[in-house]
């Protein structure tokens, strides 16, 4: 299998866990909406609009806090599982909150969702897929020197720790963008609609 054949294949893998994770998310909330995680912000992820409104910065620092468990699952054997149910987890936090808007405000719920949830949702998702890639490429990579196997292409935990590092600034960027549009842009969208 070439190298690009396999990258696709894994980057098909995580983007599944976090479709799932959205269908499972979905249904859980219509099914159990008191539930106690569906208030908390950290399994969030900073995703929603509770947390927007108590405080700003969970927009920035809970999805760090994901992409450091995705980090730190890349430094052993453990990534190779770890990442997809990371992944899965943040797709069970966004089918909650979709299916919440759309429970609390109808056909708005879902306008409000594709103009201030998803740009952000779906970018750091794709940060946060770009990320468990990494991790399941270095827990691989572990997991084959642990098994003895030859390997090409190893990739050191300097470049493994750099590619983290710009992902976390993108996410970065990308939080600091959301919270300017959600703070100016949601109120003149409820004022008009």
């Amino acid at each position: 299998m070439t190298i690009l054949k396999q990258r696709t294949s894994q980057m098909l893998v995580l983007f599944l866990a976090v479709f799932a994770g959205v269908i499972l998310g979905s249904i859980l909330h219509a099914l159990y909406p008191t539930w106690a995680i569906w208030k908390n912000v950290t399994f969030l992820q900073g995703m929603g609009l509770n947390s927007i409104h108590s405080k700003i910065f969970y927009y920035i620092l809970t999805p760090f806090f994901w992409l450091a468990i995705l980090g730190a699952l890349g430094l052993s054997a453990v990534g190779l599982v770890g990442a997809p149910v990371v992944l899965f987890l943040r797709g069970t936090a966004l089918g909650a909150i979709l299916e919440l808007l759309y429970l609390a405000n109808g056909l708005k719920g879902i306008l409000i969702a594709l103009l201030f949830i998803m740009p952000y949702a779906f970018s750091a998702t794709i940060i946060m897929t770009l990320g468990a890639r990494e991790t399941f490429r270095f827990s691989m990579q572990i997991a084959g020197l642990v098994c003895e196997k030859t390997q090409e292409n190893l990739i050191s935990v300097q470049l493994y720790v750099i590619r983290f590092l710009v992902l976390f600034a993108l996410l970065a960027i990308l939080g600091i963008l959301q919270c300017f549009w959600f703070q100016y842009g949601y109120p003149v969208f409820m004022n008009f609609y």
